[in-house]
């Protein structure tokens, strides 16, 4: 049995071609397109401004929120609006 050896660096480039462009950000209709967005918690953050409520985004702009046990808000930021905001790189990721 023979074993062929792949590169895969040349896989990873090749699935870094097929992702298809992504929106513009635009906090105005709160659409943060593969990003994790943060805001200020409430009398909480006023005493320690790193603490704060962090959510994640689909590449559409729609912010996912944890907000309790086993409760997921869709396009509902449950502290308010965002403060800050990372957008991720694609092409670093690996799924």
């Amino acid at each position: 049995m023979e074993f062929k050896a792949v590169d895969l660096d040349e896989d990873v480039q090749n699935e870094q071609n097929e992702l298809w462009p992504l929106d513009d950000i635009d906090p105005k209709m709160s659409k943060f397109p593969c990003c994790l967005v943060w805001t200020p918690l409430p009398v909480v953050s006023w005493l320690a401004p790193f603490i704060g409520h962090v959510g994640i985004c689909r590449e559409d702009g729609t912010i996912l929120d944890f907000t309790g046990s086993n409760l997921v808000n869709v396009d509902d930021f449950a502290f308010g609006a965002v403060a800050r905001y990372l957008q991720l790189d694609r092409s670093k990721v690996l799924v």
